[in-house]
């Protein structure tokens, strides 16, 4: 079945409007990683960023022609995707995907928000610390969740300064 049509037969979204059919994979991809994570889990977050990150991110998508790109699939199989774009040596946009679970979703939306606004020299010195500290606490085995989107920004802005556009 064809997108568009599914997405009329859900309610979702009609005609060609862009932006309601993105909103529309965003949420129905926030829900897809909720109900992978047991309930337990969940509750043994003692913070809602972590949640709130992760069902409503705010920086979820892709940017075209960004200043930095980075993959990166890590050891557990989840792929994060960073974009940026990058003004007067400011990360002015960023924006993420991920094939990962709800915590990789929650801690890319995490260090998408820490980056946004800063240097480029600030945005390398964001650590996996430094997110699970904002964020407030991860269940300790899916701390790793962290330093693969830190690994991936990191790897973004090298992309950028290597380009000879940088700092």
């Amino acid at each position: 079945m064809a997108e568009n049509e599914q997405n009329k037969e859900e309610g979702i979204a009609g005609g060609n409007d862009g932006e309601e059919i993105f909103a529309a994979k965003v949420i129905r991809h926030a829900i897809e990683l909720a109900e992978k994570v047991s309930p337990k889990k969940i509750s043994e977050i003692s913070t809602a960023k972590v949640i709130r990150h992760a069902m409503e991110p705010t920086h979820y998508g892709e940017l075209m022609k960004p200043d930095g790109h980075a993959v990166i699939t890590g050891p557990c199989g989840d792929t994060d995707e960073f974009f940026l774009r990058i003004f007067s040596g400011r990360i002015r946009e960023i924006r993420f995907q991920t094939t990962g679970c709800f915590f990789t979703m929650g801690t890319c939306d995490a260090v998408a928000s820490l980056a946004e606004g800063r240097t480029v020299r600030e945005g390398l010195q964001i650590t996996q610390e430094s997110v699970i500290a904002y964020l407030g606490e991860l269940p300790e085995d899916h701390q790793h969740c962290a330093l693969l989107a830190v690994n991936t920004l990191h790897k973004a802005i090298r992309t950028y300064l290597i380009r000879g556009t940088g700092l």
